[in-house]
């Protein structure tokens, strides 16, 4: 998504406590968290890429905004790197845990809120 443009888009992103500048399109974040750690998803991510120490829980409460779409990718990592989701963050079910370098999961968010994500796809390597 990009940032607002007019007036009116401004105006309308202030009034319903958004951010006034949102990123670039694409804009890809990267992050190496230690092992065990949780990876937390920028606010204006499009592309979260992950790579992962043990189990990593992807943390999209950052992120909660009405509308938003991000890419989680598994880059690869040490001692069994894994990426996983919190059921309680989606509207049913979460993603299932990635394992495998390269493989993706998008998820969109439909309400604002942090436990208002659904799975839009997933990818594999």
């Amino acid at each position: 998504m990009t940032g607002p443009t007019t007036n009116a888009e401004i105006r309308e992103r202030y009034e319903r406590g958004l951010q006034l500048v949102d990123g670039a399109r694409k804009h890809v974040t990267t992050d190496a968290p230690g092992n065990g750690a949780d990876t937390v998803v920028d606010e204006d991510a499009d592309v979260h890429v992950v790579t992962a120490d043990g189990t990593n829980t992807v943390d999209l409460s950052g992120a909660a905004e009405e509308g938003g779409v991000v890419t989680v990718v598994h880059n690869g990592g040490a001692s069994t790197p894994t990426l996983a989701f919190t059921d309680g963050d989606f509207l049913g079910t979460g993603p299932s845990n990635i394992t495998t370098q390269g493989a993706t999961a998008t998820v969109a968010n439909i309400d604002g809120t942090s436990s208002g994500w659904v799975v839009v796809g997933t990818g594999g390597a």
